[in-house]
């Protein structure tokens, strides 16, 4: 649909608002997407602020005109509900953190002040937005959160838009770390290496293997979690190529990420790997400050 289109329909708050027991049932579902997309959403709390001459009648007129505007400049994934209090709305915006919450509000509030019918030069505006990164808090958290300090954002000025951080804290993912390597003390220091990685909000689980044999009959290996493969490519018994082709015939292998160490030099080698499905390789002897930073801009990018 064009926007010049959707400008022209008439909405009623009755079609297209939200009641509360809906917003919290879409809330849920986006809430339960939030650590699997690793993308957070983030709820609004918007109120108009008017002079006291307005009448009973003007304040349900602007409640209902301010309610189509709202929909009609929100994304088709993104929720507005209306409070109970007057000229407040509850809005939840999909796929946003607060730092677009805020670009959202204030291109809102210039768009206001463009349309003359709204009055806005004997009106104000103010907000509270919060942004959800786990899984721990719940609807009425929220709502009681969000219009507590929207009151508080009504008393201090006429415009303006207040933080709420509750929520924000990331839920630790773990990601299993596997070294797989013959020599037990040079997998001992991989493995003690890797320990002094912190990356947030990210726990590490290290675990050390001699060949790719036992790795493959483990219980660790099945695991649904999110796995970094750091393993020679001679081992006894299945050696690092035969365990990248069985873990790339698996239909979840995109969980795995792979590093390859090897003493050969052959290009050819090299390419080979990489086409078989190796993400990283690793020449031996490398120098584990090297190692670490690598590894920990890998982590990292599972956030992007």
């Amino acid at each position: 649909m064009s926007i010049s289109t959707r400008d022209e329909i008439e909405f009623t708050q009755e079609e297209f608002l939200l009641n509360k027991k809906q917003m919290k049932v879409f809330f849920n579902v986006l809430k339960a997407g939030v650590v699997r997309s690793r993308i957070p959403i983030t709820g609004v709390f918007l109120t108009v602020c008017r002079d006291k001459d307005f009448t009973a009648e003007d304040v349900e007129q602007l409640e209902t005109e301010l309610s189509q505007f709202l929909l009609k400049n929100i994304r088709q994934t993104d929720l507005v509900s209306k409070l109970n209090r007057e000229l407040t709305w509850f809005l939840i915006l999909s796929e946003s953190g607060e730092e677009e919450a805020e670009a959202f509000l204030k291109r809102i509030y210039s768009l206001l002040q463009t349309k003359e019918h709204f009055q806005m030069n004997s009106l104000g505006m103010t907000a509270s937005i919060a942004e959800v990164n786990n899984q721990d808090v719940s609807f009425e958290e929220l709502l009681q959160q969000g219009q507590e300090r929207l009151e508080e954002s009504v008393k201090n000025r006429p415009w303006g838009i207040e933080r709420i951080t509750s929520f924000k804290k990331k839920d630790l993912e773990i990601i299993r770390i596997s070294v797989l390597d013959e020599d037990d003390l040079f997998r001992s220091i991989l493995i003690t290496s890797i320990e002094n990685i912190s990356v947030n909000p990210f726990q590490l689980e290290i675990k050390g293997f001699q060949d790719g044999y036992d790795f493959l009959n483990s219980e660790w290996f099945r695991s649904a979690h999110t796995h970094i493969i750091i393993m020679n490519d001679i081992l006894p018994r299945k050696n690092g190529l035969e365990v990248l082709h069985t873990i790339r015939k698996l239909p979840n292998n995109k969980k795995f990420i792979i590093y390859m160490m090897t003493k050969r030099k052959s290009e050819e080698e090299m390419i080979f790997a990489y086409k078989q499905g190796v993400d990283e390789y690793l020449m031996k002897p490398f120098n584990l400050r090297l190692f670490e930073g690598k590894l920990r801009r890998t982590i990292e990018r599972l956030w992007l």
